[in-house]
């Protein structure tokens, strides 16, 4: 007997998918698909051009806010003010810079001279290195500057302040009027006796720069200073090299220096109560510049560079530069010069200071007043002697900073057709950079630095 299966006419019906239909489905997942990964690469390169943006602004304002936090304490010496700044001496000063120094040389007490020093003290910021080793590479049409200042902490003092620590350089200034001056008690071609309240301790003064300020062997009988070679406490008397031209004797007046010590040794200066040693600071000097490469000679990404002065191998100079800030393709600083005083006659810091009411002391017309009165290019920061407008490089109160920060990596068809601008030649027209036409994407920080210090001496009410 056969047995007949009905089958429902709704499952009939039910049946698979055809060729032409599985083709369609394929294609629009694959569409799916394809947008999803357009997509993803869109948001990739976005976040990857957003990230070396980001990486380029925080680079442009790092490099902006390090050199400007350096430019505000140029020229800050703790307590002390150079006799050609001060607007409290009443005589004609003897540290008036007259050339620039070499920032790369290297201490030793025959270089490091008095004349040199006060050079270092009365010319805060710097343009022209001569023949400094420790830049090399450098980025073509970028800057050099060199800073020099105390450290604004005392040595030793904790925190995170340097300790003191032995052969390095440090910066002391008195706080004793005792110290600043004293009477002889005798003298010869050699040697001073040091007045009767002088250390009582041997070889305390070795090292210290001396000079007679009034009666024999003063300045002018054509002596300038001495070097104390060795000093026995008992007697006061001190063996000075060079030898004086006249022999000092119990009419002459000494002083130390300049009233400062900026050495290694002979830290010779105490506080106010003429006992307690005065703050040492550490000699700070540093010199920015661009190298052309940021690890490998020839990697073709532009940095920051900064050489510090230091004690490395037993000897006190400039080190090797060290890299800052990577992409930073661009440098340039402009110098605000205060050569006007607030009378508008020229600033002459090598004379007395003339007062335009003596009674008051309100105005000197022979000196600054603190404000910019012309903006000059690294070629303009010029030293050659101490008299009018010869030693622009001492009246430096403001500096104008430039930077042109650029991407590490190119940009995949970007093309860089701008011209970027930083500030201006001396002949007040713009100084530009490019089009550099190629992928890599930039931008110009710029900004303002006060020099605290030297502006702020040159204030009157």
């Amino acid at each position: 007997m056969t047995r007949k299966i009905i089958v429902p006419a709704r499952i009939a019906r039910i049946r698979g998918l055809s060729l032409i239909e599985l083709m369609i489905g394929i294609t629009l997942g694959m569409l799916v698909v394809a947008a999803l990964l357009a997509l993803y690469l869109n948001i990739t390169t976005t976040n990857n051009e957003m990230s070396k943006m980001n990486r380029q602004i925080e680079n442009g304002r790092f490099a902006i806010q390090l050199l400007q936090e350096d430019i505000i304490h140029a020229g800050y010496w703790g307590t002390y003010v150079p006799n050609f700044d001060d607007l409290t001496a009443r005589n004609i000063p003897i540290d008036t810079p007259d050339e620039l120094p070499d920032p790369c040389l290297a201490y030793s007490a025959t270089d490091w001279t008095t004349d040199y020093t006060k050079n270092l003290i009365g010319i805060p910021v710097q343009a022209d290195l001569g023949s400094c080793g420790v830049v090399g590479s450098q980025q073509d049409d970028t800057d050099v500057l060199v800073v020099r200042h105390a450290q604004t902490c005392v040595a030793g003092a904790g925190g995170n302040c340097d300790a003191d620590t032995a052969g390095k350089m440090y910066f002391q200034s008195t706080r004793c009027a005792a110290e600043v001056s004293g009477p002889a008690q005798a003298g010869s071609t050699t040697t001073i006796t040091l007045s009767a309240n002088a250390s009582s301790t041997d070889g305390f003064y070795e090292g210290a720069v001396i000079r007679i300020i009034n009666g024999p062997g003063n300045v002018s009988t054509g002596d300038k200073f001495s070097t104390i070679t060795g000093y026995d406490g008992t007697t006061k008397v001190a063996t000075v090299n060079p030898p004086w031209t006249t022999a000092p004797d119990n009419s002459s007046v000494y002083a130390f220096g300049h009233g400062y010590v900026l050495s290694d040794q002979a830290f010779i200066f105490s506080s106010m109560d003429c006992a307690t040693p005065a703050d040492k600071r550490k000699f700070v000097s540093n010199i920015y510049y661009v190298r052309n490469f940021a690890n490998t000679s020839g990697d073709g990404i532009p940095t920051l560079m900064r050489s510090s002065f230091d004690l490395a191998g037993g000897t006190l100079s400039h080190q090797p530069a060290t890299a800052l800030i990577e992409g930073i393709e661009g440098f340039r600083v402009e110098y605000g010069i205060d050569d006007k005083s607030d009378s508008g006659a020229d600033v002459n810091n090598s004379v007395g200071i003339v007062w335009a009411d003596p009674d008051n002391y309100v105005s000197p017309t022979n000196r600054g007043d603190g404000i910019p009165d012309k903006w000059v290019d690294e070629a303009g920061v010029t030293c050659t002697g101490p008299g009018i407008g010869l030693c622009d490089a001492a009246n430096v109160v403001a500096v104008k900073i430039h930077v042109l920060a650029r991407n590490e990596r190119a940009t995949p068809g970007y093309v860089d057709s701008k011209t970027y601008q930083l500030g201006k030649k001396a002949d007040g027209t713009p100084f530009t950079l490019g089009p550099f036409g190629d992928g890599f994407k930039r931008h110009v920080f710029s900004s303002t630095a006060r020099l605290a210090n030297p502006s702020g001496r040159r204030e009157t009410p």
